[in-house]
């Protein structure tokens, strides 16, 4: 009976209340738990462990690097994580900014990707910007391409000028270069454009066989003419102007059966140009030094 009374006093009717409302607590607020780490583990899978959204093929337009080449540079991707955890050829986390180094080990001459579209739930389609070989630069023994950015991007095995269109570049300082190698020549390669192009118009006499720049930073441009003689240019003055200044020389100062027997026409000073022949101390042939620059 006392028990009974004491079942029934407020006091103990209260705290097994809380006791019933705490249980319940405790047993709803572990659904969420459970629900986050469904959710956790879903993710994990779904980044981590799946292959099933690993991109291992590409669609490419044509001109662009081979279908066995995309594969070993999507490869490459596999092998890397992103956060130690995401192989960075997942369908989500793969960008152009982590693809195109891989293209570019894979084959040199890829320069941009312009547009990759992903393909849910493992493939992409690239738009890949090739390198354009406007140039042949020769730098010691060895021969390079050189693109429009003037990045060494591939090397010849073996180079003779009636295989390749692009005008030759000599780099009479030999320097080391390998494919990759970005050089700070766009100053040069302008002036040798703009040589190029007013060159029908101006000169008839002979024409353009190579280029060639003493080193990577001077301000002299050497042409060396079909003929056999060579013409040194001054960066910084006008093509045109200079270009003038070697029709006059060619066609009032120096007469047309010796051009065989020149060495060079030196057209780097405004106000006067010099010509040397093959014969004359002047000559770079009968001096100790090999370059007149």
């Amino acid at each position: 009976m006392a028990r009974e009374v004491r079942f029934r006093k407020p006091e103990f009717q209260e705290k097994l209340a809380r006791a019933r409302r705490y249980e319940r607590k405790i047993g709803s607020s572990r659904w969420p738990r459970y629900l986050a780490l469904v959710c956790a583990l879903v993710v994990l899978y779904f980044l981590a462990v799946s292959n099933k959204f690993l991109v291992r093929q590409a669609d490419a337009n044509e001109n662009g690097p081979t279908a066995e080449q995309i594969q070993n540079a999507l490869a490459k991707l596999h092998h890397s994580r992103l956060w130690f955890i995401v192989p960075s050829n997942h369908i989500l986390v793969i960008d152009k900014a982590s693809l195109l180094p891989e293209l570019r080990r894979v084959e040199p001459g890829v320069r941009s990707i312009k547009n990759m579209k992903k393909m849910w739930p493992n493939r992409l389609v690239l738009n890949i910007e090739m390198r354009e070989p406007r140039y042949v630069w020769k730098s010691g023994e060895k021969f390079f391409l050189l693109d429009q950015d003037g990045v060494i991007f591939e090397q010849i095995p073996s180079y003779t000028p009636e295989a390749f269109s692009q005008s030759l570049i000599v780099d009479s300082s030999a320097a080391a270069l390998s494919p990759g190698d970005m050089l700070a020549i766009q100053p040069v390669v302008k002036f040798i454009e703009e040589i190029k192009s007013l060159w029908p118009s101006q000169i008839n006499e002979t024409d353009i066989k190579s280029f060639a720049v003493p080193a990577m930073r001077s301000k002299d441009i050497v042409v060396k003419t079909g003929i056999g003689f060579s013409l040194y240019f001054d960066l910084a003055r006008s093509v045109s102007e200079q270009l003038s200044d070697l029709r006059i020389v060619l066609r009032e100062q120096i007469r047309p059966e010796t051009y065989a027997g020149l060495s060079y026409i030196d057209l780097r000073l405004p106000s006067v140009a010099y010509y040397c022949y093959k014969d004359a101390p002047c000559a770079p042939e009968n001096a100790t030094s090999t370059n007149p620059l």
